[in-house]
């Protein structure tokens, strides 16, 4: 979305994908007015489920720790203002290979 600035700290998928994610959260909070974290979340996962396929997932706060294991090409971890953005894909399969990357919590007061 134009004119919002993401601070992307963490990323392994695509440069589209990672836009269409940041696009996604910015139009919940900018256009949406939405304020409650699990709103966010949710409208984020629904949107990227309808256009990309199921198994997306989406953490929204201010203070998290999380340690996620994603399909390798669908994790992002970014920020708008103060607000954290944690996505990624889980596997189709158990067979398919995992990647873990934890996000401290405190991170987000580092980056200030």
């Amino acid at each position: 979305m134009a004119g919002t600035v993401a601070v992307v700290k963490e990323s392994a998928m695509s440069r589209e994908l990672q836009q269409d994610c940041i696009d996604c959260a910015a139009y919940a909070l900018h256009e949406l007015g939405l304020h409650e974290q699990t709103a966010i979340a949710q409208f984020i996962k629904r949107e990227l489920d309808s256009k990309y396929g199921s198994r997306f997932h989406c953490i929204v706060g201010r203070s998290f720790g999380s340690y996620v294991g994603h399909d390798g090409q669908y994790f992002v971890y970014f920020l708008i203002g103060d607000c954290a953005f944690l996505i990624w894909r889980t596997v189709d399969t158990f067979e398919e290979r995992v990647f873990y990357v934890p996000v401290d919590d405190l991170a987000i007061g580092r980056l200030q």
